[in-house]
């Protein structure tokens, strides 16, 4: 099943403005989180399908808006330092083992909470090697 605008905008007010995200955006992102990221194999998704959609849909909309004001950066990670004057903020970063896609996924709040979601409903791989036995 597929979230509907509505449905976005109630879990997200930060979108509410239907001017500055019109409801054909919304529903672009929404359809793009289902064919560039989730699939349609929603009993995969171990009962969490929606509330996926959900964050993964305002990621990208997150990042194309921010982009689009001409903001590129990636805005993860708690302020480390900052500036007043020639206006500089630093963030700080962890540094783990993620793939290109998960780095994407990270730079948002809402990607953050969508990666959680798939990792509770995806396992991870894992290689056993006994090399000595």
């Amino acid at each position: 099943m597929t979230i509907l605008v509505a449905e976005f905008r109630t879990r997200f007010p930060e979108f509410a403005d239907d001017e500055v995200y019109t409801d054909l955006r919304v529903a672009m992102f929404i359809s793009d989180a289902v064919v560039l990221y989730m699939g349609v194999g929603e009993s995969t998704w171990c009962g969490k399908y929606d509330i996926a959609q959900a964050y993964l849909s305002a990621h990208l909309l997150s990042i194309a808006t921010a982009t689009e004001v001409g903001d590129s950066s990636n805005k993860v990670g708690a302020v480390a330092s900052k500036s007043a004057g020639g206006v500089s903020v630093t963030r700080a970063t962890q540094m783990h083992s993620t793939s290109t896609g998960d780095e994407f996924l990270s730079s948002t709040s809402y990607g953050q909470q969508f990666l959680n979601i798939r990792n509770l409903c995806f396992a991870h791989v894992m290689v056993a090697n006994n090399l000595n036995g």
